[in-house]
């Protein structure tokens, strides 16, 4: 029996996990990019502010995708263990988690890049304007404000969004899948 479990574990190789991380992981970058979309579109129609809470909310939003986005590994251990095997130890679950926030970070850059190209090609325009006014609203020195404008308008190429968004959504998924694995996956019979 022990030796079955053993040679389950062996058997697993990268593409046992790729269907799991990346349903999962398209399935979120959807979900992430709407979410996104949707605060990016509201600050853009909302009203100046001279009040902090309109820069709590850019926040709170961000905070918001991210915490949206980690949920994923939890999803891609639980749907993992239902489809191929139940039985999973932590590293396993670990790759499963990094390969699903991989998959959610270039889905989602992927999906704002062909939104901001063909779509809307003013939105980040139009973002960078409307939080540009709300700086200036609250009084901020004009130094502060050009500073804030000359990073907007630099932007984040593709690739630098890649750089930044694999290893966040990766290590995010992977803490979560740890999680998953020891709520979904049944425990190996430890052999001395």
């Amino acid at each position: 029996m022990n030796e079955e479990k053993e040679s389950e574990f062996e058997k697993l190789t990268f593409q046992d996990y790729l269907p799991s991380s990346t349903l999962v992981g398209v399935i979120f970058g959807l979900v992430t990019s709407v979410v996104g979309l949707f605060f990016i579109y509201q600050q853009i129609n909302s009203e100046p502010s001279t009040s902090m809470l309109g820069m709590f909310m850019g926040s709170l939003s961000m905070l918001a995708v991210c915490l949206i986005a980690a949920c994923a590994g939890l999803v891609a251990v639980w749907h993992f263990t239902k489809e191929v095997t139940s039985t999973l130890k932590l590293g396993q679950g670990a790759v499963i988690g990094f390969l699903t926030g991989a998959v959610i970070a270039v889905v989602s850059v992927l999906l704002s890049e062909l939104w901001a190209t063909f779509i809307d090609p003013e939105m980040m325009r139009n973002y960078a304007d409307s939080m540009i006014a709300n700086f200036e609203a609250m009084d901020m020195p004009q130094s502060t404000l050009d500073d804030i404008a000359e990073s907007f308008e630099e932007g984040d190429s593709m690739f630098r969004q890649l750089f930044i968004n694999i290893p966040l959504y990766g290590v995010l998924n992977l803490i979560t899948a740890l999680i998953g694995v020891k709520i979904f996956a049944d425990k190996p019979e430890d052999t001395f």
